[in-house]
């Protein structure tokens, strides 16, 4: 997994869907963290200050930034550009015409994403990312969570159970369904108590895939899944480790990802791209240690300096 990128932005009228992946890969300090905060608008500024857990404090700040740093690249103002949806999805208000940017947070463990793309409004307002690692959770069995679920359809909870997958085999397939349902379902801007066993996947790595949402069949959307194998040195304490452990020599964390866009109704069906080799993935996933992003981040002028110029 290659982490020296350049925080590069897409180009005007380029449509595709892009992923920057942050990677909490050691503690941060209280000195990148005013550095970033300051990068900011008065209110998400304010916003971020009032949250007591420091875990929610860089969610916050990161998801908040990650936006900046697209927007400046593009050479568009920073300021009061991000808005929320009733639902609390924050979405990117450009004042540039027709130009849109739909954009999409997730972030679980040591990881956080940010879905992107760029075009006409309708091409790029229904964008959803979901990162999730792959663990269950403590003092947990695969048949235990299959059956305790209220995320999975009974089609679902079937396949797992009685397939001739392995029990590895069939965590990796659990995790995919469940990031393919958590990404349509943020792509929409549903809130998070939707009911996600009214989504049924019926999805295969070779041969046809398919979504129904109350037994219809869906179409017209594009998903792209990819694995993280990201890998934690001695020295990490991450931050976002809500248990407050710290990794170990040489430990490694599976994340599995996946990012979805609606392509419209001319697709009678849905797309369904995989990558699960770090060769495989293009220029349109991009991974950065915290590190990276914070040097980024300090090449930007204080939005406050911009008001007080």
């Amino acid at each position: 997994m290659s982490h020296h990128h350049r925080m590069s932005q897409p180009l005007k009228g380029d449509t595709s869907l892009y992923v920057w992946i942050i990677v909490f890969n050691r503690q941060p300090i209280q000195g990148e963290f005013t550095k970033c905060l300051r990068r900011l608008d008065r209110e998400s500024y304010n916003g971020i200050c009032s949250l007591k857990d420091k875990g929610d404090l860089w969610r916050k700040l990161i998801s908040r930034l990650l936006p900046v740093i697209l927007m400046k690249g593009c050479d568009i103002p920073s300021s009061g550009f991000i808005k929320t949806t009733k639902a609390g999805k924050p979405y990117i208000n450009t004042p540039i015409g027709d130009e849109h940017f739909g954009h999409s947070i997730a972030h679980d463990g040591s990881l956080l994403a940010m879905a992107f793309s760029r075009g006409h409004k309708n091409k790029v307002r229904w964008i959803g990312v979901d990162v999730v690692k792959v663990a269950l959770p403590k003092n947990t069995t695969f048949n235990k969570y299959i059956n305790s679920s209220n995320k999975l359809s009974e089609n679902e909870q079937d396949y797992l159970k009685t397939s001739q997958m392995s029990e590895v085999q069939a965590l990796n397939r659990l995790f995919v369904i469940l990031t393919v349902k958590n990404s349509y379902i943020k792509a929409l801007d549903i809130p998070l108590d939707f009911d996600l066993s009214r989504v049924d996947c019926h999805i295969q790595r070779h041969g046809n895939s398919e979504i129904y949402v109350d037994g219809k069949r869906l179409a017209g959307w594009e998903f792209r899944l990819f694995k993280s194998h990201v890998r934690m040195s001695p020295s990490d304490n991450n931050v976002f480790h809500e248990d407050g452990s710290q990794a170990g020599p040489s430990q490694y964390e599976d994340y599995q990802c996946c990012m979805t866009i609606y392509r419209g109704r001319l697709l009678d069906n849905c797309i369904f791209n995989w990558s699960e080799q770090p060769d495989d993935l293009d220029e349109s996933v991009k991974f950065f240690r915290l590190g990276e992003m914070v040097e980024t981040a300090k090449n930007i002028k204080s939005i406050r300096d911009e008001g007080s110029s």
